[in-house]
């Protein structure tokens, strides 16, 4: 294994299979992710069936989920149109996201509480990772919804993972001498969406006027410094990584009155084009090798164990139940398919990984974790092919019967009328 053509080849294949899954997901919606891991776990057997070693992984498992989670939020930001027209959606799914995660959060933490014994605050901080939705399986997995659906879904998967991730870090870091939880919160709040807006705009700006061909991966770098550099300090850098994706792609909406001769249009629309192929690429990549790397190392002693599988379906159960009662009772929406996407995946992973590396210790059974990535996966797969997907079947929060082509097209429209008048 040493070999690096050897490594070159097992890679090239990997990728060669990874683009086979997604074709196979797109025709039978079976999320890819579930090949991903599976093929991971086959060469975990297969390699220790021939008796290699397999060495330790968990640090390139947590770069490749570090870089995977910036490109992936990037990916969905990138994806999103803004216009007043689905204020409604937007809000509905910031506040999906929030109410689902701390219901589901709380309820979670009563089954570790109850099943494992350990303290409540320390059975908090382990269901947080449990509680996260991931974008990075929803967002290449809705493509067959309808628009409405499908924009709802991947800004609700978008929002739990940021805030998944903010919950994690107040959780374990210490507020400042002389300040309370929320005191700390509401400045670390208040610092990230000040910094994100500020530089976000500067750097759409920046980037549209370079001239050079180099300028893409330039620019995913000083994305990923800013990133690391706020989530070293403990600020919710994530929000910097959403809102560039958010300007960059509604410069219409940012960019208006006094801002509307900073920019380009017609250039920033071309910058983007591109910088889309860039981040869906780079997103593919990091999200082939980071589910292949978590198969391959996932524990499978205590897969099977009785205990395991009963935990893990009742944490299924409080999460398909929480976003059922959400979806019906406070939004008052359609709640199918919505109810049953609801993976988990990278975000859980990272998390999971960043408790270990915190406290060194392993906070409850690998095989819960694995269960619930796999269930919630398969119950994702079930939503997915038993929906329907014609325009009929709207996201009720959404406005009219509109398209999003026709709403895209009403506010540019508008919007130059107000910019010309």
């Amino acid at each position: 294994m040493e070999n690096p053509y050897v490594i070159v080849i097992l890679s090239s294949l990997l990728i060669v299979f990874s683009y086979l899954f997604t074709q196979i997901s797109k025709w039978t919606k079976i999320p890819s992710v579930i090949f991903l891991i599976g093929t991971g776990v086959a060469i975990q057997f297969l390699l220790k069936s021939v008796g290699v070693n397999i060495p330790d992984l968990s640090q390139y498992l947590s770069l490749l989920g570090v870089v995977g989670l910036m490109m992936i939020v990037l990916e969905g930001a990138l994806d999103i149109k803004l216009h007043r027209n689905k204020i409604r959606t937007i809000l509905a799914a910031f506040a999906t996201s929030v109410l689902i995660l701390g219901i589901t959060n709380s309820l979670i933490s009563g089954i570790i509480f109850f099943f494992l014994e350990v303290d409540f605050i320390d059975a908090f901080l382990y269901a947080i990772p449990l509680s996260v939705v991931s974008s990075a399986i929803v967002i290449p997995s809705v493509h067959t919804l309808i628009p409405a659906k499908k924009e709802f879904m991947i800004l609700e998967a978008t929002l739990s993972d940021i805030f998944g991730i903010m919950l994690f870090a107040f959780w374990i870091k210490e507020p400042q001498s002389g300040q309370s939880y929320f005191e700390a919160i509401s400045w670390n709040i208040v610092i990230s969406v000040g910094v994100s807006i500020l530089m976000s705009y500067i750097l759409v700006y920046v980037f549209h006027k370079i001239k050079t061909e180099i300028k893409f991966f330039l620019f995913l770098s000083i994305l990923a410094l800013l990133y690391s550099v706020g989530e070293y300090f403990h600020y919710s850098a994530l929000l910097i990584i959403l809102i560039f994706g958010l300007v960059l792609n509604n410069t219409h909406a940012f960019f208006r009155w006094k801002l509307k001769g900073f920019v380009n249009h017609e250039k920033v629309k071309e910058v983007r084009q591109e910088f889309v192929i860039i981040t869906n690429e780079t997103s593919f990549l990091i999200r082939t090798f980071f589910f292949v790397v978590f198969g391959l190392t996932m524990n499978l002693k205590g897969l099977f164990h009785y205990e395991a599988i009963v935990i893990s379906a009742l944490i299924m159960g409080v999460i398909f139940f929480t976003r059922a009662l959400n979806l019906k009772v406070f939004l008052k929406s359609t709640i199918f398919p919505q109810m049953l996407i609801a993976p988990r995946g990278l975000v859980t992973i990272l998390l999971f990984n960043k408790i270990v590396e915190h406290y060194d210790v392993v906070p409850f059974d690998e095989a819960i974790l694995a269960w619930v990535i796999i269930g919630t996966n398969l119950v994702m797969m079930l939503g997915l092919i038993f929906s329907g997907s014609t325009e009929d079947d709207i996201l009720r929060i959404n406005v009219g019967d509109a398209s999003s082509t026709e709403l895209d097209h009403k506010f540019y429209v508008d919007i130059d009328e107000n910019e010309d008048a």
